[in-house]
């Protein structure tokens, strides 16, 4: 026991570090969960109502977002669960990835884990523990308030059993991956690529999920993403995928455990490969950057290749429902169906074109705040001693994020459209994807420009745009879905291209966005060029 020696001491230290963080993520998380649970009985309470939205999640391209629907029976709750268990998973991951590579690698990384190792009677795999439980604290958190709001909304259809299972499934899930990416702390020795090793993760078993869904969903049990739809909320409610969860965790913490005890501080247990002692190429920070960031790049183009590839290959599907309704043939005739599938395509490229652009932002986004990430550990020292100002140094990240997520946002609508029009028989043209596309631009800019103000002006606020991101695209894919009013809808700058690609660009949005996004960069930097450097 003595490897854990003062785990609760850091465990204290670490709550007290990101305690801002956590109580924000929960705030989020659980409180938009708790209040659309409650708002949900107006939304979908009548049997018309519930008919209705069931016809649209038995879709197959609901069925790629939220998972199948097979319950002959549905109320309000099962529609609930339905809308919000695998969107809300992922944001769960998304948290627990943030607080465990900080608690671990990001430790590290500073140069605390060594001081506190080397200085103090604290055991080896303390710090790791305390990584440990601290997800478990927060993860926990989550559970409880989400539970205690879920019983307080008393949903039509819902049981204690199917309220306490949802929000212990949702931590147990961000939990299981948060302990996986404790695992991928020990393997590599930065937190850079140990972000890459948990996405990489958490992609490979979203497309399994997604892609078992259409074909065999008893093969989703492959995927450990996919076990958060097998809890069947509010019909079985089956608790042996929470029961996964936690071996899934338990054995990536015992394997973290093994890796930790053999290897250095620091270090990983995958070593870095040698360089050149000389390099041609490396000229000046413009070409350092592309150095650092090529595997990364790479990774984001073909894992969001791949993911414009799985969701265009369910473009046949969409207009089924269409197809298969006498009704319907009869009352349009041939054309009027066509025009219809074609329709209900264009909603669904027009939706991806959301969750691309969203993808996209963050890719470009992670560039440009590895200059604050480079600044606080020093790094920039050395890039700070050749001939190039503040504004050069901030312009080669900014160009480089800007410019990977629009090559990111390109790559994935066009593999997008190929793999979707190889599927149609009448393939759409590639003026709707070119639309959507010009259509994400400006909200692409506004986002990133936002993340540069802060980097400049306040640094250590930086992480409010994920916040703003998250929220947007909250009230942009369940805005309808929860009935949002009008004007909560117009927060978010997606909702102002809702019609695109059916319709023209409004040009309008365009040029407030484009105008908002120059003057916040203006003011990023002016702000970067004043302020001292953090390290």
């Amino acid at each position: 026991m003595a490897q854990y020696t003062q785990t609760f001491a850091l465990l204290k230290a670490n709550l007290k570090r990101d305690w801002l963080k956590i109580v924000v993520w929960l705030v989020v998380l659980a409180g938009i969960f708790i209040a659309v649970a409650a708002k949900f009985q107006g939304i979908y309470g009548t049997h018309n109502q519930i008919q209705t939205i069931a016809q649209t999640l038995r879709s197959s391209a609901m069925k790629s977002l939220f998972g199948p629907l097979t319950h002959a029976s549905l109320n309000t709750a099962i529609i609930f669960a339905t809308e919000m268990a695998v969107f809300w998973a992922i944001f769960m991951v998304i948290f627990n990835y943030s607080l465990a590579v900080g608690a671990s690698r990001g430790q590290e990384e500073s140069g605390l884990t060594e001081m506190v190792l080397g200085g103090h009677p604290v055991g080896r795999l303390a710090p790791l523990s305390a990584a440990a439980l601290e997800l478990l604290v927060a993860d926990g958190l989550f559970a409880i308030i989400t539970g205690i709001g879920m019983t307080l909304a008393n949903m039509p259809g819902s049981d204690g059993s199917g309220d306490w299972l949802f929000a212990i499934s949702l931590a147990a899930v961000g939990w299981a991956f948060g302990m996986v990416s404790l695992l991928f702390s020990q393997l590599v020795a930065d937190s850079h690529n140990v972000a890459i090793y948990n996405y990489a993760f958490f992609g490979v078993t979203y497309l399994v999920r997604m892609m078992t869904d259409f074909s065999n969903p008893d093969y989703t049990w492959w995927s450990p993403f996919g076990w958060i739809e097998k809890t069947n909320i509010f019909i079985s409610n089956n608790w042996l995928p929470v029961w996964l969860f936690i071996i899934l965790g338990i054995a990536a913490f015992a394997v973290a455990v093994v890796l930790n005890v053999n290897r250095d501080i620091d270090a990983g247990i995958i070593q870095v490969r040698g360089g050149k002692r000389r390099s041609g190429f490396l000229r000046g920070p413009a070409t350092l950057l592309f150095w650092n960031q090529r595997s990364v790049s790479l990774f984001w183009l073909i894992g969001m290749a791949l993911l414009g590839t799985s969701y265009g290959s369910v473009f046949n599907s969409i207009g089924k429902l269409v197809n298969d309704s006498p009704v319907i043939k009869q009352v349009l005739g041939q054309s009027g169906v066509r025009a219809l599938e074609k329709n209900q395509i264009l909603s669904f490229v027009g939706i991806l074109g959301i969750i691309f652009t969203v993808l996209a932002i963050i890719s470009g986004a992670m560039v440009i705040n590895h200059l604050y990430t480079e600044e606080r550990q020093g790094y920039l020292q050395l890039v700070n001693t050749t001939p190039h100002s503040r504004y050069y140094l901030l312009t080669t990240y900014v160009l480089y994020g800007a410019i990977l997520s629009v090559v990111v946002l390109f790559a994935t609508m066009m593999t997008t459209m190929a793999v979707g029009n190889a599927t149609l028989s009448h393939p759409l043209a590639i003026k709707y994807y070119y639309r959507i596309f010009a259509a994400m631009l400006p909200v692409l800019a506004l986002f990133l420009s936002i993340l540069v103000c802060f980097i400049g002006v306040m640094p250590r606020l930086r992480s409010i745009v994920w916040i703003l991101l998250g929220g947007a695209f909250i009230i942009s894919y369940f805005g309808r879905l929860i009935n949002l009013p009008n004007w909560a809808m117009k927060i978010s700058p997606f909702y102002w291209f809702n019609k695109v690609p059916i319709r023209e660009i409004n040009g309008e949005p365009v040029v407030w966005m484009l105008a908002i996004a120059v003057v916040l960069m203006v003011i990023g930097y002016v702000g970067y060029r004043r302020r001292d450097y953090e390290n």
